[in-house]
């Protein structure tokens, strides 16, 4: 298995943490059962992400921009950060106790990937995958680079607004969107003008046509006319007509900027031969550059920025007569997902990757079941020139970040130096979030299966969902709810937070923001818990939602708390070793001790059926309730009177069976939990560092221990100590009154009179008898129900003279007034009259509402009536 490659771009995250918490579990368990688990490591170079971040980094410490910097000195600055990056990953991993193999760890920009791109270009281009050709493309003016479509945010813009994009100089500005300009442009056969809306009067000089709705009325006489241009009067356009059009939109006139917009584009390829025969310059026709600033063919315009050319368009339209004002604009506009800065969409001679074909192959995978656990769409994507450089003589071009990661199953692997085994399974699992599904996973399906001759990277995917904060919100540094694993690890102050943040390079907005969350979240900054506890905290919840609602700081806590409950575990083990004279094991025969390892049992057989399932949280969830549940609060406390008496016979017993499962019970937690589980097993045992890696634990070592009847007869046990427990909550009952009791049922065994004697253990409850089940009630008696279970439970209680009992009055004049208070509800309801006549002049569904109401009132108001009766007959017995 790999670790899906963090980019180097910054540290881990909760979301890394979730991965590496929920990798590492799969591959310790296999090894505790005897296998053998091989993790590997990577990092990926993330070059549009690096530059950016780096880019940033240089402006807010040295008010460096790029253009000011040679090219070898912005790849040095890369190389460092990605370093200084890649350092502090590695030892984030390895405070959350990822068992790696870091000898075979690999970075997506090293040699080995390199020579790996530059094959896998050359055998896709040979075989006409890969193919260079003219299309509109997502560009990047702040990076100067193209994006592909799954780099680009798209957000709508419901009104008017301004949005901050990278200025040219460093720094932000802001620029407004959400605004309709309306343009006016001349007829050439007449003195009247066609109005058109546009968001983008900037790029006016490159209109190559106008275009209308076939059905719209206002302009169906303008069909086939020229206009001419409002700036460039010398230039004529046609008037064309298309259904893509919309005719509620704006004017209902679209200009059509073939090479600044898509859909502009889409309408023009559908009429090249009318627009070409008024300009024969059409299809590159262009007016912003690069950098995002209006070019030659612009006139006085030219070398303006693309929005401070809005303005002064706009400007010298009206000096002309020529705008009609503005309107509001419902939208979206494409960001740079990693820049923020607005796509200018433009032509340009790009390599493309054809996937139709690839990505056929890799259904056909999944349908056959070669693959399991995902589902894909055919799409077609283009190389977006990144950071990956492959020469071919004077042709220096950049191929697309996600070809070296999909590259990862084959290069681990050894492709393509001759320890490849293309008949040899590259990897067993793959498991990710699944917002990377189509970004990576898919990718690596389609590359390997082609360039490996048809083999699958690996049989199975496991996708886990995406964390979010308590309130459902997306974990982002600009909201200040992102929280580094280290910070739960070790802890940290309010103040070193805040101090983490202004360092930072958000905007001013965006550090605001963050700033009063931080202080409304963590007033007091966040205590030390420990991996073990964040882990914990991880393993709490489903990752198969696909959000995970995550309060980190309350579930550490919990974790912090079990960590303590095992560390009483292990002294309360001590403490019997101390008052034995003897080490030697004892066989015991006590239902306890059989009923404990027989859960042991089950609980290891459970455990494994998830790991063997891929659900660790689901296998924590089951060894977890056995340590608390089972262990802890039921075995345990049934031994505790052992122990205060000193019997040592039952405490040779006891600390025989506590040994026998609190061995493999920490085997199995270090898998989970690794830090405390191995540091009590060495305590525990007296063993030396390490030695839990080289203990196994297998179920079929422990099938031996099960006894399906006896657990089925203790599950009924325990609900009668829940009973007690309840009655005893309920009444005030002190903790030293000893009940007296009967069970009435049909479906016990011999195995249940063994077992009784625990429950004056656990709940001081002596179970004098037990009876085929019956309806009568037992004089003197209270007669409770048993959960879960056909079966009723007769119980008194014995009065010790050393015990004076004040609750219960207490309890019972809290029913009384308890059922005063719904006596009002009732009286209303008796007066049939009245509630008939409100009946005539409420709604159907206020009366069913308020019947419903009323009928609960009367539950509660006979229940407590008959508490109240209860408590003084229980009053009368106590007092006789």
């Amino acid at each position: 298995m790999v670790l899906p490659p963090p980019n180097v771009t910054g540290k881990l995250h909760l979301g890394h943490a979730l991965t590496v918490t929920i990798e590492d579990t799969l591959c310790r368990h296999h090894r505790i059962k005897g296998g053998v688990a091989q993790w590997i490591p990577g990092f990926d170079h993330a070059g549009i992400a690096t530059q950016s971040v780096v880019e940033r980094h240089l402006w807010k410490e040295k008010a460096l921009r790029r253009d000011l910097l040679s090219r070898e000195q912005v790849v040095e600055h890369c190389k460092q950060w990605s370093e200084r990056n890649s350092a502090a990953i590695r030892k984030q991993l390895e405070v959350l106790g990822a068992t790696l193999d870091w000898q075979n760890s690999y970075y997506t920009f090293d040699n080995s990937f390199s020579s790996a791109v530059s094959l896998a270009f050359v055998t896709l281009h040979r075989d006409g995958f890969i193919y260079r050709d003219n299309r509109l493309i997502n560009w990047c003016c702040h990076l100067q680079t193209s994006l592909s479509d799954q780099e680009v945010n798209l957000v709508d813009v419901p009104f008017p607004t301004k949005v901050a994009i990278p200025a040219p100089q460093g720094g932000k500005r802001t620029v407004e969107v959400g605004t309709m300009y309306r343009i006016k442009y001349p007829l050439k056969s007449s003195d009247r003008f066609i109005e058109v809306g546009t968001t983008r009067p900037e790029t006016i000089f490159a209109d190559v046509a106008l275009a209308v709705h076939p059905d719209d009325e206002r302009y169906s006489q303008f069909i086939g006319q020229l206009v001419r241009h409002p700036l460039l009067p010398d230039r004529e356009i046609p008037v064309l007509v298309d259904k893509m059009v919309q005719k509620e939109k704006g004017t209902g006139a679209l200009k059509v900027t073939p090479c600044h917009d898509k859909l502009d584009w889409e309408i023009a390829s559908r009429h090249w031969e009318q627009i070409l025969r008024q300009d024969s310059k059409a299809k590159t026709r262009s007016c912003i550059d690069d950098h995002g600033r209006l070019n030659q063919q612009t006139g006085e315009f030219v070398g303006l920025d693309r929005f401070d050319a809005r303005i002064k368009v706009i400007q010298r339209l009206d000096s002309l007569g020529l705008f009609s004002g503005t309107l509001k604009h419902e939208g979206q506009i494409s960001l740079c997902s990693r820049t923020g800065d607005i796509i200018e969409p433009r032509l340009a001679e790009q390599w493309f990757l054809d996937t139709r074909e690839l990505y056929t192959n890799a259904l056909e995978a999944i349908k056959s079941r070669r693959v399991c656990d995902v589902l894909w769409s055919i799409i077609d994507m283009y190389l977006a020139p990144i950071i990956d450089f492959i020469t071919f003589g004077r042709l220096s071009i950049l191929f697309l970040n996600y070809s070296s990661s999909s590259l990862i199953p084959l290069v681990v692997a050894g492709w393509p130096g001759p320890e490849f085994n293309p008949s040899a399974p590259l990897l067993d699992v793959m498991e990710t979030g699944w917002d990377i599904l189509g970004f990576w996973v898919a990718r690596m399906i389609a590359m390997t299966m082609r360039l490996s001759n048809g083999q699958v990277p690996f049989s199975r995917v496991i996708l886990h969902g995406l964390i979010r904060d308590p309130s459902g919100k997306k974990m982002s540094k600009s909201l200040g709810n992102v929280i580094d694993p280290l910070d739960v690890v070790y802890g940290i102050s309010r103040e070193k937070m805040l101090e983490r943040i202004k360092s930072s390079s958000l905007s001013e907005d965006e550090m605001a923001d963050a700033l009063s969350s931080v202080s409304t979240r963590y007033p007091n900054g966040i205590s030390r818990y420990g991996t073990d506890a964040l882990r914990f905290a991880l393993l709490r919840h489903n990752f198969f939602s696909s959000d995970i609602l995550l309060d980190v700081v309350d579930l550490s806590g919990e974790g912090y708390r079990f960590c303590n409950k095992l560390w009483n575990m292990i002294a309360y083990l001590e403490s019997v070793n101390e008052k034995l004279c003897s080490s030697r094991d004892v066989n015991s025969d006590h239902p306890a001790d059989e009923w404990i390892l027989s859960r042991l049992a089950d609980t290891l057989i459970q455990i494994d059926k998830h790991m063997t399932e891929h659900t660790p949280h689901l296998a924590f969830a089951v060894l977890y309730r056995f340590i608390l549940g089972s262990f802890c609060d039921v075995y345990i406390e049934s031994t505790k009177r052992a122990v205060w008496e000193a019997d040592l016979v039952r405490m040779a017993q006891i600390r025989t069976t506590m040994s026998r499962v609190v061995q493999p019970t920490l085997v199995q937690l270090s898998v989970f939990m690794p830090f405390i589980a191995e540091y009590l097993y060495e305590r525990a045992f007296n063993r030396e560092p390490g030695s839990i890696y080289f203990d196994f634990v297998k179920p079929s070592f422990f099938k031996f221990y099960r006894n399906t009847e006896l657990e089925y007869e203790m599950d009924v046990l325990l609900e009668i100590v829940n009973v007690v427990r309840s009655i005893r909550q309920q009444l005030q009952l002190s903790s030293a009154m000893f009940f007296t009791g009967a069970l009435h049922s049909d479906h016990i065994s011999n195995e249940f009179f063994r077992l009784s004697p625990i429950l004056s253990d656990l709940v001081k409850l002596d179970l004098s008898d037990v009876t085929p089940f019956v309806h009568d009630v037992l004089p003197g008696f209270m007669t409770c129900p048993v959960p879960g279970h056909k079966a009723r439970l007769s119980l008194k209680i014995q009065v010790c003279r050393k015990i004076r009992i004040f609750s219960v009055p207490k309890q019972r004049g809290g029913q009384r007034k308890h059922f005063v208070v719904y006596c009002p509800v009732l009286i209303f309801l008796s007066r049939s009259n009245q509630y008939l006549l409100c009946l005539q002049c409420v709604k159907p569904h206020v009366i069913e509402k308020y019947e419903k109401k009323a009928c609960q009132a009367r539950g509660v108001a006979n229940g407590a009536d008959e508490e109240v009766k209860r408590l003084q007959s229980l009053l009368e017995q106590m007092a006789s």
